[in-house]
């Protein structure tokens, strides 16, 4: 007998709350796994607090034990390399020397880079390379990578230079096939690396500068024993930030204070590592705090601001290396970051807070199936949640994304030439509670490079190709209206050819590295906001083709047996423009990129004094994509000195050192009406033990 229409509606009912049944259980699935891996991370973390705080009854082990020769160094090699990418490189010597407190500033000296400084101490600073955009440049610390689901970019001025070995920056494809996934899936990556101490150790440094700006930070190493070492790293500060400007707007001269730019924030971060003969364990714990005003553009109608910013970040990650013999090489890292902004807009009587959480795991394993070849696989699966209170999101306000990136690559290496292939896959899925979520999204991306050296290992010929495949971030998908879920990524090709020369000997001229490199890249369905009736709305409409050339130079000199000059200085050209068919805007440099831009730094050591000095310099930018003299951003040039000097005292050595920065007093913009500090001066003392 055949049913009757009401019972096939009654079976569709049933079918469809059995179906969401289903799901829902599904969803809670995930959410548990989630959560313990949570719990896990949080465990793991908080024994590292617990070791930490209690570090001082494990000072007494015996420290005759040193770490072993054979430790395996997975992190950044600082100093000259011939790559077959372009990579830059700053030891800790040499971030000292610039005066730079942070990384995000510490990138102003390298070339190819646009940094957007927002202004103030506490400013957010990103970084853009070679036109690609923030979004596009890796940050990896101490081998992990840092990741961003809201922006996609990270703040670089959270990371003190004070506790570091040194900073690499690598654009393009390398030939370094023992790298994480997420590299190959970069236009650019940066790397920061920490130091871990050698001997047992303690420095204590203190700083006071102008706009009431104090500092303090202690570094503390130990060797535990055993293969055993670890650092502890704690700094504060505090700055007013009020600053004068001069700038000008809509043809006015606005002359005033600098004001809700003051900044209190406190970093902590701890790590331990043991080296065996064949293997490496590191583990971090990192934590960041500051509460901050957000000073806003200076406009002429409302020159204030009272936006308040309160940011906590707290990242933990263990990291493990294993060669158990001279085929095989590999290693693993688990990694948990949280971060929290907290905005509060007073004016506007308006609150939002922010949650993201990110969980990654990645391994590397490499084979050397003989001296000329080798292969190497490498997965990384990545999970991100981002919770708000912005009540103004018309999508979701909890989107949760699960990515997966794929790679494998292989090297052939000669005696003076090496080429380099890798094919990475990226598969990525969203879902969320409520609302609308985009598609399932996935792309194969190969990059090949070579490196040829015609004359021994002094100089070496490069090439390499790159395919980029960039996710948009949840902010581009879900931020109140503006957000648009069916968004497509960005997809990127970058070619770059080039030579870099190295010399060394015992005269006069001590080292000297060159490195030039033409470079010219296509970015298709690029994400830009595009006004509406109402309102701005996220879309794939623009295509950018980028073009360029850059140089370095760097080399030292012996004046004589007792003073060396060090001079190193970088230059670059950009033609970064919109390539859009039909486009008002076809031929124009994109915003904020400049054509010309460049550093130079020279220094004398002495025995009674070194001194330094330092130019940043930009051209002129635009900053809306109708590049005509109403938007044209105006060139500058920001000179610094330094002086220092050390002392032997005891067993320890007191260094001090004055710097001034912006010495001519310049006013000037990188981010139009987001005004820098004019001329201020800086005096600190570090004592190392």
């Amino acid at each position: 007998m055949e049913k009757s229409k009401s019972e096939d509606l009654q079976d569709e009912s049933i079918a469809h709350i059995a179906f969401e049944e289903k799901a829902r259980v599904i969803v809670l699935y995930q959410l548990n796994i989630m959560r313990l891996y949570r719990i896990l991370i949080s465990c793991i973390t908080g024994c590292m607090l617990l070791s930490a705080s209690t570090c001082k009854a494990f000072l007494q082990v015996d420290t005759i034990h040193s770490m072993l020769d054979t430790l395996i160094v997975s992190g950044v090699r600082i100093g000259a390399t011939h790559s077959a990418a372009p990579s830059q490189q700053i030891d800790a010597d040499e971030l000292r020397r610039l005066g730079v407190t942070n990384v995000g500033d510490a990138m102003k000296f390298m070339s190819g880079v646009t940094v957007k400084d927002y202004g103030g101490v506490g400013g957010l600073k990103t970084v853009s390379v070679r036109g690609m955009g923030a979004q596009h440049t890796a940050v990896f610390y101490d081998g992990v990578a840092i990741g961003d689901c809201q922006s996609g970019q990270v703040d670089l001025g959270r990371f003190s230079t004070d506790n570091l070995e040194g900073v690499q920056l690598t654009i393009g494809q390398g030939n370094d096939i023992y790298r994480p996934a997420r590299v190959l899936a970069s236009a650019a990556t940066l790397f920061v690396e920490t130091a871990m101490p050698r001997s047992n150790n303690l420095n204590v440094s203190l700083c006071t500068g102008s706009f009431n700006t104090y500092q303090a930070a202690i570094q503390c190493g130990r060797l535990l024993g055993k293969g055993w070492r670890m650092s502890l790293f704690t700094d504060y500060m505090t700055s007013g930030g009020k600053y004068n400007f001069d700038i000008e707007n809509l043809r006015s001269s606005i002359k005033g204070k600098r004001l809700n730019s003051d900044i209190e924030a406190m970093r902590a971060e701890t790590s331990f590592s043991w080296s065996g003969k064949r293997s490496l364990f590191r583990a971090k714990l990192y934590a960041y705090n500051s509460s901050q005003g957000v000073p806003g553009a200076v406009i002429v109608d409302n020159p204030l601001s009272s936006e308040r910013l309160l940011t906590r970040n707290l990242f933990g990650q263990l990291f493990y290396e294993l060669q158990p013999n001279n085929i095989i090489r590999m290693k693993a890292a688990l990694k948990h970051n949280y971060v929290y902004n907290r905005n509060k807009q007073p004016a506007i009587h308006n609150c939002n807070r922010y949650r993201q959480h990110e969980t990654d795991f990645s391994y590397t394993i490499a084979m050397y199936a003989a001296e000329w070849l080798s292969f190497a696989i490498s997965e990384e699966a990545f999970y991100n949640t981002l919770r708000t209170s912005n009540r103004h999101n018309t999508m979701s306000s909890s989107p949760e994304r699960l990515t997966i990136l794929s790679a494998a690559s292989m090297q052939l290496s000669l005696s003076n030439f090496s080429a380099t292939a890798s094919l990475l896959y990226s598969y990525a899925s969203e879902w969320s509670n409520s609302g609308e979520v985009a598609p399932d999204r996935s792309r194969f991306s190969p990059s090949i490079a070579v490196a040829f050296s015609p004359f021994g290992k002094g100089m070496t010929l490069r090439a390499s190709y790159k395919d980029i495949f960039r996710m948009p971030t949840f902010n581009d998908l879900y931020y109140r209206e503006s957000g648009n879920y069916k968004l497509r990524p960005e997809k990127s090709r970058m070619f770059n050819a080039g030579l870099s020369y190295s010399y060394t000997s015992n005269s006069i001229l001590k080292e000297m590295n060159i490195a030039m490199d033409a470079y010219y890249g296509a970015v298709k369905d690029k994400i830009v906001a595009v006004p509406g009736i109402f309102v701005w709305k996220m879309s794939n409409v623009n295509d950018v083709r980028l073009s360029g050339f850059d140089t370095n130079l760097s080399s030292a000199f012996a004046v004589n047996d007792k003073c060396d000059f060090k001079i190193s200085a970088a230059y670059n050209y950009m033609y970064a423009v919109d390539d859009t068919e039909g486009s008002l805007f076809k031929g124009h440099q994109i915003i904020y990129t400049p054509r010309h831009s460049g550093s130079f730094a020279a220094s004398l050591y002495t025995p009674l004094l070194d001194i330094g000095y330092s130019l940043v310099w930009s051209g002129d930018r635009y900053r809306l994509a109708q590049n005509i003299p109403s938007t044209r951003v105006d060139a500058y040039y920001d000179h610094s000195m330094w002086v220092s000097h050390d002392w032997n005292v005891g067993r320890g050595v007191l260094s001090a050192k004055i710097d001034a920065m912006n010495i001519l007093g310049t006013n000037y913009e990188i981010i139009r009406y987001y005004p820098m500090a004019g001329r201020s001066l800086h005096l600190s003392l570090m004592l190392k033990l």
